[in-house]
């Protein structure tokens, strides 16, 4: 008697949580129209979204541009610079040769004073031993 009891009172508990646990999981729904909808939306989503991304396209292709421009431009700007640097360098050097050849004039101008001097010098020196040489040989 007691077996039956706690049999019927474990069958209860079964039933009442058998119960639960169905009203509880999720149901599927089989309903055409809501998918319907559904697809026809999504289906009246896609131009805008296509117009969007010609948006987007448009919008690249026109920094895509834009960066072209600006590297022509730095090309150009390069080539420029090129040739400032290049004219830049051939002054240097026509300066820079100009430069050396003064140096070797002054240079050569030192030289011919010096010998100027020297000569100056040993003509004196030699006029005077030439006249002592002669004051000698007359006494």
């Amino acid at each position: 008697m007691k077996n039956d009891q706690i049999r019927i009172i474990y069958s209860f508990f079964l039933v009442l949580l058998s119960g639960c646990l169905l009203f509880l999981s999720p149901t599927a729904h089989a309903n055409y129209f809501t998918d319907f909808y559904n697809g026809v939306e999504q289906l009246s989503e896609i131009p805008s979204e296509v117009n969007k991304l010609k948006e987007n396209y448009q919008q690249t292709l026109n920094e895509l541009e834009e960066a072209r421009v600006n590297i022509k431009n730095y090309q150009e700007q390069q080539i420029s610079l090129m040739e400032q640097n290049r004219q830049l360098t051939e002054t240097i050097t026509l300066l820079q040769d100009a430069e050396s050849s003064k140096q070797s004039r002054t240079q050569q101008i030192k030289v011919v004073i010096i010998w100027a001097i020297a000569l100056f010098i040993g003509y004196f020196i030699l006029i005077r031993t030439l006249r002592f040489i002669m004051q000698r040989s007359n006494k």
